[in-house]
């Protein structure tokens, strides 16, 4: 039978990879977020950033981890466009940083958040760069800098259309991993050893590795992303300026029930057991459709 192979960017498999993998997570970080001491280790933290009041709006990120210097880390893959995007990003990156109070720690205490967006779509159209980085600067003096909040996105739309990417690069090649991973399943293992940890990203695309459920959440959360797409293009097509509003209501309306008991307040788990959905596919609905 032939091997079937997952797409790397599907929230699922992003989260199988990055998120229960240790080691590919740091040379992952170390790839493009590029701090002045590498990560050597982390923990990894849970995804959801729970609201500090009762009516608070409830976050949830596709990786969360700290470093063994405490440093905060969030991932995340966007592979639709999203409303409010740099927005939510900052969101998320303030939040993680103003809960470290919460230990009762003192404001000089507090450690970096760095934020690592994975983008499939254009973020910056008036530059060809395909990583961009993000800080608290001096207006006067842009040398100036404060290091609280860090935010890095990475166009994976440009690095497919400017990019001349070469294995031995570490960059280079998770970049390759995440665009063309059908380039790196083509190379021998003897081109292959001396990568052990894209070697393993590589197996774990292999839908040998997930449950049936897994796949159902997989298969699932693809077809949502074809739908989206197919109706954005048909909005735009004819002309309608309302174009994302309704594409985001057509694409999901056969999940009208299970949307509407997040928007109600049913739990993640409450609504992923009633409709008989796997709870990271409605974790990818709230993400994408409700916070």
């Amino acid at each position: 039978m032939k091997r079937r192979w997952l797409n790397p960017l599907a929230d699922p498999v992003f989260k199988r990879i990055f998120g229960e993998e240790k080691e590919i997570l740091i040379e992952l970080i170390n790839a493009f977020i590029q701090l002045d001491e590498p990560v050597v280790d982390i923990e990894y933290l849970p995804q959801e950033l729970l609201p500090e009041s009762a009516d608070g709006k409830i976050s949830i990120v596709d990786v969360r981890c700290i470093d063994s210097r405490k440093r905060n880390f969030i991932l995340e893959i966007q592979i639709i466009r999203q409303l409010s995007f740099q927005e939510r990003v900052l969101y998320y990156a303030s939040k993680t940083y103003g809960r470290q109070l919460l230990k009762n720690r003192k404001y000089e205490e507090l450690q970096p958040v760095y934020l690592l967006s994975i983008l499939d779509h254009v973020f910056d159209k008036s530059s060809q760069d395909w990583l961009h980085r993000y800080s608290l600067i001096n207006e006067n003096d842009i040398n100036k800098k404060m290091t609280g909040i860090h935010l890095i996105f990475l166009e994976l739309g440009k690095c497919r259309k400017f990019g001349n990417f070469i294995i031995d690069k570490l960059q280079d090649r998770w970049i390759t991993f995440l665009t063309e991973p059908e380039k790196i399943i083509a190379m021998s293992k003897h081109e292959m050893h001396v990568y052990p940890n894209l070697v393993k990203a590589i197996e774990l695309l292999d839908e040998s590795n997930y449950t049936p459920g897994q796949l159902i959440a997989y298969d699932k959360y693809m077809d949502s992303i074809i739908s989206w797409n197919s109706t954005m293009i048909e909005s735009y097509d004819n002309g309608f300026d309302e174009g994302l509003e309704k594409g985001r209501m057509e694409a999901t309306k056969n999940l009208e029930s299970a949307l509407s008991d997040l928007k109600k307040g049913l739990s993640i788990e409450e609504v992923a057991a009633k409709y008989n959905f796997e709870k990271g596919y409605i974790e990818f609905l709230y993400r994408e459709f409700i916070s």
